[in-house]
C-alpha cells in the first residue's frame, strides 16, 4: 500500500508542477498582455494630450497672427503719415525761405525809403526855413503891408495887377505850406507801412520756424514709434516662429506617440494568439505527459539543463544598457530593460552564439526587436538574441552551445550595432546575469 502511495504522490506533485509552469506562462503572457493595453491606453492619453497642446498652439498662432497683421497695418499707416509729415516739413521749408527773400527784399526796401525820407525830411526841413522866415515877414508886417502895396497903386490897372500878385503870394505861401504837409505824412505812412510789413514778416517766420519745430518733434515721434513698432512686429515674428516649431515638434511625437501605438497593437494582437498557442500547446503537452507518465510511474522526459551557460558574444563583454528599469534610449520614457545589451567596437556583424544546447522557437523579424533568435533550453529556460544584421538559424533547428544564431546589427529600435540578449524562465525576463558567466 505504501508503494502504491508513493508513485501517486510523484505522479500528483508531477501534474502540480506541469499545471504551475502552464498557470504561470499563460498568467506572465496575460500580464504582458496587460501591460502593453495599459500601455496604450496611456499613449493614447498622452495623444489626447498633444491634440489639446497642437489646438492651443493653433489659437496661439492665430492670435499671433492677427496680431502681426495689426502691427503691419499700424506700421503702413505710421509710414504712411511719416511720408506726409516729411512732405509738410518740404513744404514749409519752402515757404519758410520764400519769406526769408520776401524779408530780405523788404529790408532792402525799406533802407531805399528811408533815404528817401531823410531826403525829404531834409528838404521839408528847408521848406519850413523858408515858410518861417516868410511867416515871420508877414506877422511883422501884417496885413498893413498889403494895405500899404494896394494903397500905393498909380492907377486901376495897377491895383488890380497889385492885387492878383497878393493873392499869387498867399495861394503860393499856402500851397508849399499843404505840399510840405502831404509830403511829410506821405512819407510817415509810408514808414509805418514799412514797420508793419517788416513786423508782419517777423511774426511769420516765427510762426513758420514754430511750426517747422513742431513738424520735426512729430517727424522724430514718428520715427521713434515706427522703431518701436518694428520691434514689437520683430518680437511677434520670434514668437510665431517658436510657436511654428513647436507645432512641428508636437506633430512629430504625435507620428512618434502613433507609430508607438500601432507598434504595440499588433504586438498586443500577437501576443494573444500566442497565448491561445500557448495554452493549447501547453494543454496538448500536460495530456500527453500524463499519457506517458501513466504509461511508466515516475518516468520523464530529457531537458535540457539551464547550468554551464557560455557568454553570447565571444570577445566583447561591455554592458551598455543592464537589465531593470531604465530611459529608454529612444522614446526617453522611464520602462523596464527586459534584457541585457552588449556593445563594443567594431561589434557589427559579429557572430552571436547560443549560450546553451537547445531547441529554435522563434527565428524572425519581431517588431521592435528586429532580427530575432529564440531558444528553448528545456526547463521553462529560453534565451532571446534581438537586433541581428542577419540570421543564421531556423524554427525548429537543434543548436548546440557556441553555434552563430545570428550576425550583431541595429535592425528594430535601436540606437546603434548591439546585442539585446534575454534570458526568460516561464516567459517571465530575468537578469541574464545570473546565468550567463560576464
Amino acid at each position: 500500500m505504501k508503494k502504491r502511495y508513493i508513485p501517486a504522490c510523484a505522479l500528483l506533485l508531477s501534474l502540480f508542477m506541469t499545471v504551475s509552469v502552464f498557470a504561470s506562462s499563460l498568467k506572465d503572457a496575460k500580464k504582458e498582455l496587460d501591460s502593453v493595453s495599459k500601455n496604450i491606453e496611456e499613449a493614447k492619453d498622452e495623444l489626447t494630450q498633444i491634440e489639446e497642446e497642437k489646438d492651443e498652439v493653433r489659437r496661439q498662432l492665430n492670435a499671433i497672427e492677427k496680431e502681426l497683421k495689426a502691427k503691419e497695418d499700424e506700421l503702413a499707416a505710421v509710414e504712411k503719415q511719416l511720408i506726409k509729415t516729411q512732405s509738410e516739413l518740404e513744404t514749409t521749408q519752402q515757404e519758410l525761405q520764400a519769406t526769408e527773400d520776401e524779408l530780405t527784399q523788404t529790408q532792402e526796401e525799406l533802407e531805399e525809403l528811408r533815404a528817401d525820407l531823410d531826403e525829404a525830411i531834409h528838404q521839408a526841413e528847408e521848406q519850413e526855413r523858408l515858410n518861417a522866415a516868410r511867416l515871420r515877414a508877414m506877422y511883422m508886417n501884417s496885413t498893413a503891408s498889403y494895405l500899404e502895396l494896394l494903397l500905393e497903386s498909380k492907377s486901376l490897372n495897377d491895383l488890380l495887377n497889385r492885387v492878383d500878385m497878393i493873392v499869387q503870394m498867399i495861394t503860393y505861401d499856402q500851397q508849399v505850406f499843404e505840399n510840405m504837409l502831404l509830403y511829410r505824412d506821405e512819407v510817415e505812412d509810408k514808414k509805418i507801412a514799412c514797420e508793419d510789413q517788416e513786423q508782419k514778416i517777423l511774426d511769420c517766420l516765427k510762426e513758420i520756424e514754430q511750426k517747422k519745430s513742431e513738424l520735426e518733434q512729430k517727424e522724430n515721434e514718428i520715427k521713434a514709434a515706427k522703431k518701436h513698432i518694428s520691434r514689437q512686429k520683430s518680437e511677434i515674428q520670434t514668437a510665431q516662429t517658436e510657436k511654428e516649431k513647436l507645432m512641428s515638434q508636437l506633430s512629430e511625437e504625435e507620428v512618434r506617440i502613433r507609430e508607438e501605438l500601432n507598434q504595440m497593437d499588433k504586438e498586443s494582437k500577437e501576443l494573444e494568439q500566442k497565448i491561445r498557442e500557448l495554452t493549447k500547446a501547453e494543454e496538448e503537452r500536460r495530456k500527453a505527459e500524463e499519457a506517458n507518465k501513466k504509461a511508466d510511474r515516475g518516468g520523464s522526459g530529457k531537458s535540457h539543463s539551464s547550468t554551464g551557460m557560455i557568454w553570447p558574444v565571444p570577445g566583447y563583454s561591455h554592458i551598455s544598457s543592464p537589465f531593470g528599469y531604465r530611459i529608454h534610449p529612444i522614446t526617453k520614457e522611464y520602462r523596464m530593460h527586459k534584457g541585457i545589451d552588449i556593445s563594443g567596437v567594431n561589434i557589427k556583424n559579429k557572430p552571436a552564439a547560443a549560450v546553451q544546447d537547445g531547441t529554435v522557437i522563434l527565428a524572425q523579424y519581431y517588431g521592435t526587436y528586429g532580427n530575432t533568435v529564440i531558444i528553448d533550453h528545456g526547463g521553462g529556460i529560453t534565451s532571446l538574441y534581438a537586433h541581428g544584421s542577419s540570421i543564421n538559424v531556423s524554427v525548429g533547428q537543434q543548436v548546440k552551445k557556441g553555434d552563430t544564431v545570428l550576425l550583431i546589427g541595429s535592425t528594430g529600435r535601436s540606437t546603434g550595432p548591439h546585442l539585446h540578449f534575454e534570458v526568460r524562465e516561464n516567459g517571465t525576463p530575468v537578469n541574464p546575469l545570473n546565468y550567463v558567466p560576464r
